[in-house]
């Protein structure tokens, strides 16, 4: 059973660093290029209020 649950924690890992290697740069390139004057419509909203939700 220990086992099995260090294999899970590892396999989650191993997604958690995946994902943030490739959706990272996409979330800071989005970020850097939100227009930070006025509201955020369309796409921009939904990656900023994603990014919110993240962290």
């Amino acid at each position: 059973m220990i086992r099995r649950t260090k294999q899970g924690i590892a396999t989650g890992l191993r997604i958690a660093l995946l994902t943030a290697v490739f959706v990272g740069p996409v979330g800071a390139f989005a970020m850097a290029n939100a227009n930070t004057q006025g509201g955020v419509t369309g796409a921009g909203l939904v990656i900023f209020v994603s990014l919110q939700r993240a962290g």
